[in-house]
């Protein structure tokens, strides 16, 4: 799904309507630079590494965001105290932009927020940045690291990457520079 897709579902609103969603999917975009736009739901949903970080969309009476987390709102309860809520949404005026710094606050948590849920049962570990870009990828087993892993620098470039077994450092494990080209290869003895 491109984002000439999104384009032609927020055609559908009214100019000044269309206007502040516009706006918005710039602002969450340009916070989110390695994200993926797409229709989740029948929303316009950006997600990092296929995780739904943050939905929103317009209605005849409100426009709203979707952070994807039942839970969430409890998180900004006073930032949102003065909007209208239900357990997955944030309503906004038709006609009034979107606070950016509300927007900023509700990214910055959902990003915490995503962090918090690796490694998860499968072992599988992600963590990010506040920018949404991958800052590492890997799995446990039994609470160490295991298998092949990889660190990211904040631009999203590969930095070094590697094997563990049982969280020992096994294998060659290679650093690279900030372009992502092979800087240097290292050889562990590992257990």
């Amino acid at each position: 799904m491109s984002k000439a897709y999104l384009a032609a579902h927020l055609r559908k609103f009214p100019p000044v309507q269309r206007k502040i969603l516009v706006d918005l999917r710039e602002y969450i975009e340009s916070r989110l630079p390695a994200s993926t736009q797409v229709i989740k739901y029948g929303i316009p949903t950006f997600l990092i590494e296929g995780v739904p970080v943050i939905g929103f969309d317009g209605f005849k009476n409100h426009n709203s965001i979707f952070p994807y987390n039942g839970s969430f709102n409890a998180r900004l309860r006073e930032e949102l105290k003065n909007y209208e809520q239900t357990k997955g949404s944030i309503h906004f005026e038709v006609e009034k932009s979107i606070p950016k710094l509300l927007v900023k606050k509700i990214l910055d948590e959902r990003i915490k927020q995503i962090n918090a849920l690796y490694p998860k049962k499968t072992g599988e570990y992600l963590e990010f940045y506040p920018n949404g870009v991958l800052k590492a990828s890997g799995k446990y087993r039994k609470d160490k690291l295991h298998g092949d892993w990889k660190w990211f620098r904040k631009t999203g470039v590969i930095m070094r990457s590697g094997s563990f077994k049982n969280g020992e450092q096994v294998g060659t494990w290679i650093t690279y520079d900030a372009k992502g080209k092979i800087y240097k290869k290292t050889l562990m003895s590992g257990v």
